[in-house]
């Protein structure tokens, strides 16, 4: 048996070699650069698909190096998807949507604009306790997202596809219970999966219903936001700044317009990252749960996409 690990990074293909050897050492690893029979593969670890899935006639399991896996949506229906459940890079994310939270509410953005332009503008904003975020998608992360917010003082609101309970939190469902938390939220997270209904819902039909000079996060998928609507919206001050963490291309490029956005401070995707010995102890976990006849674990319902 063995299984592509289609990345470059060194230090994690050690990382793996060492997991491997100790837990399922009947199973060979690969990488691209190396010589392998592609009929041999049996299980692949990647980001992105490494090409035709016709090329592995005998692939049983593709493994996501992240918790996302909409790019995989051409992988055939009778191969497994896994997808990257990790504590440490949860607690990353939840880092990174705490900071922006607070960034988004003292104006950072705006700041930096400011700085560029050597303007000397200060600004009040209301404190925390009188301060909405609204999180759209209230998975593991979001729920999380929500308790943590709520535990510093922001007033907290929730979508989800499906109804959903949280202490303290206003929770709504459905397709219109979006549009209840826009007209009320003060900044809105973004930590959706990317689905064919969450395709390009951040766009002007969004943003119009949001409250007048709201703050956006985004920290979900690139292809959850229409750029130029962002910067209409942004440039009318409909939305009043936004903190963007992904992109539909990645890095992004130098001439790509959403570098220029106005009031928008932009990061590299670097809100979670997987752990190499988490992400290689859960595939190897895994692993072994398929020569005992179990289950696997945090296996991808393709019917919902995530």
């Amino acid at each position: 048996m063995t299984m592509l690990l289609n990345f470059p990074d060194p230090e994690r293909l050690a990382i793996f070699r060492e997991i491997f050897a100790r837990e399922v050492p009947g199973v060979a690893l690969v990488t691209p650069n190396m010589d392998y029979a592609t009929e041999d593969i049996r299980y692949v670890f990647t980001w992105l698909p490494p090409g035709d899935w016709a090329a592995f006639p005998n692939l049983e399991v593709v493994f996501s190096i992240s918790a996302g896996v909409d790019q995989f949506k051409t992988l055939p229906q009778h191969i497994s998807l896994v997808k990257m459940v990790d504590p440490n890079n949860i607690q990353r994310v939840l880092d990174y949507v705490l900071t922006a939270c607070l960034a988004s509410l003292r104006l950072f953005p705006n700041f930096a604009d400011n700085q560029r332009r050597k303007t000397w503008e200060p600004r009040t904003v209301p404190a925390i306790s009188e301060t909405e975020v609204s999180i759209l998608g209230l998975g593991a992360i979001g729920e999380q997202a929500a308790l943590l917010l709520k535990s510093v003082g922001f007033q907290v609101s929730g979508w989800s596809r499906s109804p959903r309970n949280i202490d303290g939190v206003r929770c709504v469902a459905g397709h219109d219970g979006v549009h209840e938390l826009l007209e009320t939220a003060d900044i809105v997270v973004c930590l959706l999966p990317l689905t064919d209904e969450t395709r390009g819902i951040l766009s002007r039909p969004f943003f119009e219903q949001m409250k007048q000079g709201a703050n956006l996060v985004h920290v979900g998928r690139g292809a959850h936001c229409v750029i130029p609507d962002l910067a209409a919206a942004l440039e009318s001050c409909q939305v009043g700044n936004a903190i963007l963490d992904v992109f539909e291309t990645e890095p992004l490029p130098e001439d790509d317009p959403a570098w220029k956005l106005k009031n928008c401070l932009i990061t590299p995707h670097v809100a979670g990252r997987t752990d190499a010995r988490t992400a290689g102890m859960n595939v190897a976990t895994n692993l072994q749960r398929l020569q005992e006849g179990q289950p696997l674990l945090w296996q991808v319902d393709r019917s919902k996409g995530y």
